[in-house]
């Protein structure tokens, strides 16, 4: 019988043999999911007899299809916790969690206790707001009745104390407020730039979470119309964006009474987010 080492290798050998760039570092998330604990963990235990071989393999074909990784495993980390994801929802990506930094900084400078993630998707925003700050009660809203199901759910487990409400919207249709935070990563890449994503991303992840009219910015402008309706006398909007937007995403909360208007950076230096506090 093989020992974790040599399925791990065999895994990593599988992967690139198949021509996928990052195979050292899925072979890990895949051979740490099966191993349950994560790879530091199982490198304690690189020599045991591994008894779980089939389902390596098992996973490793699956991605080989060109399925997201995320997508095999269902699941994926996002700011420390893991989240269950499927095809219902958009993958969590690690640029997010720039706009949740974001957001809980000003949440603790201006005391907010009510919280918005519109577009939730998984929840991952909101979840982590909830985990993180100090939030008395929180939304969860999305267009699609599957997310919002992903979404419940991951709440439910991680946060199984937190006051929390579901709302199948378009956007801000079916919401009452005031919050005193709405945080919200909607649809921004244009015709052109879905055009140019790379196929496991277009043949996988839902559409409607990734592609937006009016050359990316139609939410954006909803949102920048449709939200002081919601937000509470000293509320903030939060948006993550692409690049490329910042400027015009501003010049859009400018135009529409916000004041206070920032934007930032990811980890990668890129522009990722933009908010705002609503005006008098």
């Amino acid at each position: 019988m093989s020992n974790w080492a040599e399925v791990f290798k065999q895994t990593v050998r599988t992967l690139a043999g198949m021509g996928f760039p990052e195979a050292e570092a899925e072979a890990k998330v895949i051979t740490a999911h099966v191993y349950g604990g994560d790879f530091s963990s199982l490198c304690l235990r690189f020599f045991d007899e591994c008894d779980r071989k089939q389902e390596v393999e098992r996973i490793t074909e699956d991605r080989l299809s060109g399925k997201p990784l995320a997508y095999v495993l269902r699941e994926k980390y996002f700011y420390g916790r893991r989240f269950c994801v499927d095809e219902r929802v958009l993958i969590p990506r690690y640029d997010t969690e720039s706009v949740v930094e974001h957001a809980l900084v000003l949440a603790r400078e201006n005391g907010y206790k009510t919280a918005l993630d519109l577009c939730c998707g998984s929840g991952v925003i909101g979840a982590t707001l909830g985990a993180e700050g100090a939030f008395r009660t929180l939304c969860f809203a999305d267009i699609s009745g599957g997310a919002l199901t992903v979404a419940r759910e991951n709440v439910r487990r991680l946060l199984p104390e937190q006051p929390a409400r579901f709302v199948q919207s378009d956007l801000l249709e079916n919401i009452d407020g005031p919050f005193d935070m709405l945080v919200c990563n909607p649809p921004y890449i244009s015709a052109e730039d879905y055009a140019a994503l790379e196929p496991q991303v277009k043949e996988y992840e839902p559409r409607e979470a990734l592609f937006a009219d009016h050359g990316g910015y139609a939410f954006y402008e909803r949102l920048a119309r449709e939200t002081p309706r919601v937000l509470s006398g000293n509320g903030a909007l939060v948006l993550e964006i692409g690049d490329g937007q910042a400027d015009r995403v501003c010049s859009l909360l400018n135009e529409n009474g916000f004041v206070k208007i920032r934007w930032g950076c990811d980890l990668g230096g890129r522009p990722r987010w933009v908010s705002g506090l609503k005006g008098e």
